[in-house]
């Protein structure tokens, strides 16, 4: 018979909790903390939400739930899970590791002739298959970080394939399921280093606290963070914030990433793929053949700068307040509805002016936006385009 394992890493279909008739606790500890504590973070396999300390102490609480779990699976699954942390001269060491990877929720279903979905299930993704891009709001690309409406609708789609091919429901009382929840909370003056590999991070509320992030492969969703010597190093990962106020972040290899704004911050990034909401004050952006898009300008973002090669820009113009703008480029096509202007290469790689437009010196002066761009594609319109047919 073909076993095959589906995990999701959001919780979703199960209300109650005496569904899980086993609960175990991987650990569970409380440090005392104070403005000069250091706590370290490494992470691995692992799943973890970081949350406010409300008392000044740092609490650690990781348990996991089963269902449909032989005892000598629990102990089996538990003894691949290794936590230790170590309090030595005012700086918290904690290290979570894992066998294998261990999702918020996942499921274990018994296919033999294989899963499918609801007919229904991909009108979810009517409004991606189109071939126009229209402006979101940051509100809206806000709603999207956590994905869960998509993410519900998929997994309520899920049928087994019977013998003569008829899609049933999913008694999923009888799955084997487990749900982890390792929760760490930290007083708002400490501060942060996370490293973690394959590891799925989340922070549950607005931050403050200086962190340091290195992160290869897995995932970062985030609220705010507002912080001055935020230093941000993903590879290969999901990256997910509401806002980003300060800090500097190099980004490799991203995808789906979303920022809902962003202020008083540099970004160096390269192959990613970023949508930022709003734009506000002092931003700088390096990328190299990456794709951004450029959805609203805040009322006073004063100046932007961009520098790219080989590199794909989705540009929405900034509404309501004046502006101005100037790109200079080689080897750089700007694509505006239907007409594409090519700026030729030149032998000495010389950079000249694509399109410049000066303020108009009425009402209330937003900023200055400044393109440089390299062997890339600048796609610019107020509210909508369509992408080019390859």
């Amino acid at each position: 018979m073909k076993r095959l394992a589906f995990k999701i890493w959001i919780l979703i279909l199960i209300t109650s909790g005496s569904l899980f008739a086993q609960k175990k606790t991987v650990y569970s500890e409380v440090f005392s903390a104070d403005t000069n504590t250091t706590v370290i973070l490494n992470f691995e396999n692992t799943t973890v939400a970081i949350d406010e300390s409300t008392d000044g102490k740092i609490h650690m609480n990781y348990t996991i739930e089963f269902n449909n779990y032989s005892k000598k699976d629990v102990q089996r699954f538990i003894d691949d899970i290794n936590v230790e942390a170590n309090m030595y001269d005012n700086t918290l060491m904690l290290k979570a590791t894992s066998l294998a990877n261990v999702s918020e929720i996942a499921y274990e279903l018994e296919a033999p002739l294989g899963l499918t979905f609801a007919d229904d299930v991909f009108s979810v993704f009517s409004e991606t298959t189109n071939d126009t891009i229209h402006r979101k709001s940051k509100d809206s690309l806000i709603s999207e970080i956590s994905g869960q409406k998509v993410k519900q609708a998929i997994f309520k789609s899920l049928k087994l394939l019977s013998k003569n091919g008829e899609k049933k429901d999913i008694d999923f009382k009888k799955v084997k399921m487990y749900k982890s929840k390792f929760v760490i909370k930290l007083p708002a003056y400490v501060k942060v280093k996370i490293i973690g590999k394959q590891a799925q991070i989340s922070l549950l509320k607005d931050m403050t606290n200086e962190i340091s992030l290195n992160l290869k492969q897995g995932s970062f969703q985030g609220q705010y963070l507002s912080n001055t010597y935020n230093r941000f190093m993903v590879k290969q990962a999901d990256f997910k914030v509401k806002g980003l106020s300060g800090g500097n972040y190099t980004f490799d290899n991203i995808t789906g990433g979303i920022i809902g704004s962003v202020q008083n911050a540099e970004i160096t990034s390269e192959f990613a793929k970023i949508e930022i909401g709003e734009i506000q004050d002092q931003v700088t952006i390096t990328d190299f053949n990456g794709e951004y898009w450029f959805y609203n300008w805040s009322k006073n973002f004063n100046r932007f700068d961009l520098f790219s090669e080989y590199s794909k820009i989705h540009f929405f113009y900034p509404e309501h307040y004046d502006f101005s703008l100037k790109v200079v480029g080689n080897n750089t096509v700007n694509q505006f509805e239907n007409i594409a202007v090519t700026m030729q290469p030149t032998k000495t790689d010389q950079k000249f002016n694509m399109m410049e437009r000066k303020a108009q010196g009425v009402g209330h002066f937003s900023g200055a936006i400044n393109f440089d761009l390299v062997r890339g594609i600048l796609f610019t319109h107020n509210d909508t385009f369509t992408k080019p047919k390859p």
